[in-house]
């Protein structure tokens, strides 16, 4: 609920004043002689209110409209004291409840009732304030209780952290240790191996150059090294030919094709067919391991019902009852669905090309286990480490944020409120961000200081929103005031990608104003 402050003005007699006369400035009509309230000149009290405007200020003529500058003071006994212009004076319109601006008593004083109802309205604030001084007073033990927890989990977090940091450290310097041995005995046995990887592909190709050698024979039958069509074309017809008799064909057409030319070629074919042959065993190698461990669904034998159970007809949308089929008529139907899964898990499968692992000595392998074993404690001494880090982090996070002098906005954090209007609904998550139809308008910044420098954590600042359409960033103002309920009173754009809110909340009821503090005048 919106509590309206409502400031009163002190009243001063105002017997014997001249009409409109201010109360405030009850001296300077004292006496015969007045004086201009700017000091400018004074003469006999006669002139004042002789409807003629003596003083630049128009102090002399408060109950006339002589002066456009001056002022008329509505006395509204029984409701409160007020300034008008000194040209609604003796106008016609009545502005003062009590009618004193008008001559002739053609005014209704209505002070009495307007002072009944601010009276009632004075009432209603103060039992709301009071509602939300209470809950206020809930939520500075549970801010405080909030803010103390945090403040033992820092201590806590900030020595679990320098103790895992210093154990990382030392993790980090023992990895670093064993890592150089292990890596050069790595790059040692790697270079081994290279070594012997090529030695045995350097004999696999003498080897294979050997066999498309002896295959050269079964084509170049007179051995005179050089190979005719014919030649070729009768070796390509053969069954047993490593050559496919397209390529045979496509080298009839250059011609006479030299022996060491086809000797490549037959090399080439007989490396490729021995890739494609180990491909395909480790392909087969991993299905029938991938067949070994996934259940069939033929094995999964169903529950049977208990016997003399009455089991429920089911009838069709066609209104015939459906026959039910038994189990064992099922079996074909779990062989297909298994032969559709294992050829789905075919062509799911994709295996890598067969690459030689390099393997090391005793020696070697004894530097890497313990290097890896190394590493694996410094990572989870890291894993530790930066998890605390994080917990400590997100902590100090939350306590540097002001929920006010006794962290009595600390229950508004987590929460949000919502405000529709006609055409958007606005949303407020205090200490976090401002949306308006889930576009950002605004991050949690700061609360607004004062002119004087006093934080009196009366208004929130949300910055950094999405930016407009050739505009700024957008931003929201949030007013906060005592009610005795969270929520968002009012929410506008007063200017374009600035949106203000009036949030109530019993955070900012800090304390229960007397009846004669809030109506002093009625």
């Amino acid at each position: 609920m919106l509590l309206v402050c409502i400031t009163a003005l002190v009243v001063v007699p105002v017997l014997s004043l001249p009409r409109g006369a201010n109360p405030k400035q009850a001296n300077l009509y004292k006496g015969s002689q007045f004086q201009c309230a700017d000091g400018s000149q004074s003469f006999p009290m006669e002139y004042v209110n002789d409807d003629y405007c003596d003083c630049q200020d128009g102090s002399d003529e408060p109950g006339t409209s002589a002066c456009p500058n001056g002022s008329f003071y509505c006395v509204n006994k029984q409701f409160k004291g007020q300034l008008i212009s000194s040209s609604r004076v003796d106008d016609g319109i009545c502005d003062c409840c009590d009618g004193s601006d008008e001559v002739g008593g053609h005014c209704v004083n209505n002070c009495k009732e307007l002072g009944a109802h601010i009276a009632e309205e004075a009432k209603k604030i103060r039992r709301q304030q009071a509602i939300g001084f209470q809950t206020r007073l809930g939520y500075v033990a549970d801010g405080k209780a909030a803010k103390a927890r945090r403040d033992q989990d820092i201590a806590g977090f900030a020595a679990e952290h320098e103790k895992l940091k210093q154990e990382l450290d030392e993790r980090k310097a023992y990895k670093e240790q064993v890592e150089g041995p292990a890596k050069e005995a790595k790059e040692a046995a790697k270079a081994e191996q290279e070594k012997i990887e090529a030695e045995k592909k350097e004999a696999e190709k003498e080897k294979t150059k050997a066999a498309a050698e002896l295959e050269l024979g079964r084509i170049d039958k007179d051995t005179d090294g050089v190979i005719s069509p014919d030649e070729l074309l009768e070796y390509g017809k053969s069954e047993d030919a490593i050559l496919p008799y397209d390529e045979v064909a496509f080298l009839v057409e250059g011609g006479e094709i030299e022996s060491a030319t086809l000797v490549d070629m037959i090399q080439t074919q007989l490396i490729n067919r021995k890739t494609e042959k180990e491909r395909v065993e480790a392909e087969e190698k991993k299905k029938e391991e991938k067949r070994a461990k996934k259940p069939k669904l033929r094995d999964i034998v169903p529950t049977p019902a208990p016997a003399g159970d009455d089991e429920e007809d089911l009838w069709g949308e066609d209104g015939k009852k459906i026959e039910k089929q038994p189990l064992d008529e099922f079996d074909d139907d779990y062989e297909d669905m298994d032969d559709e899964e294992e050829y789905e898990d075919e062509e799911d499968d994709s295996v890598a090309p067969v690459r030689n692992t390099v393997s090391y000595d005793p020696e070697t392998q004894k530097l890497i286990d313990v290097f890896e074993e190394a590493e694996t404690l410094y990572n989870e001494a890291k894993n530790r480490h930066d998890g605390v880090k994080r917990q400590l982090e997100d902590v100090r996070k939350l306590n540097n944020i002001d929920f006010g002098a006794e962290e009595e906005f600390f229950a508004l954090k987590g929460q949000c409120f919502e405000k529709r209007d006609e055409q958007y609904t606005y949303k407020l998550c205090p200490f976090d961000r401002s949306d308006q139809d889930g576009t950002n308008i605004g991050r949690w910044d700061s609360w607004e200081i004062g002119a004087d420098g006093v934080n009196r954590y009366n208004v929130m600042v949300y910055n950094k929103g999405n930016s407009c359409w050739q505009g700024p960033q957008r931003s929201t103002r949030v007013e906060i005031i005592c009610g005795s309920e969270n929520e968002i009173l009012s929410a506008s754009e007063p200017a374009k990608c600035e949106y203000a809110y009036v949030f109530a909340t019993p955070a900012a009821c800090t304390k229960v104003q007397d009846e004669t503090e809030i109506h002093d005048e009625l």
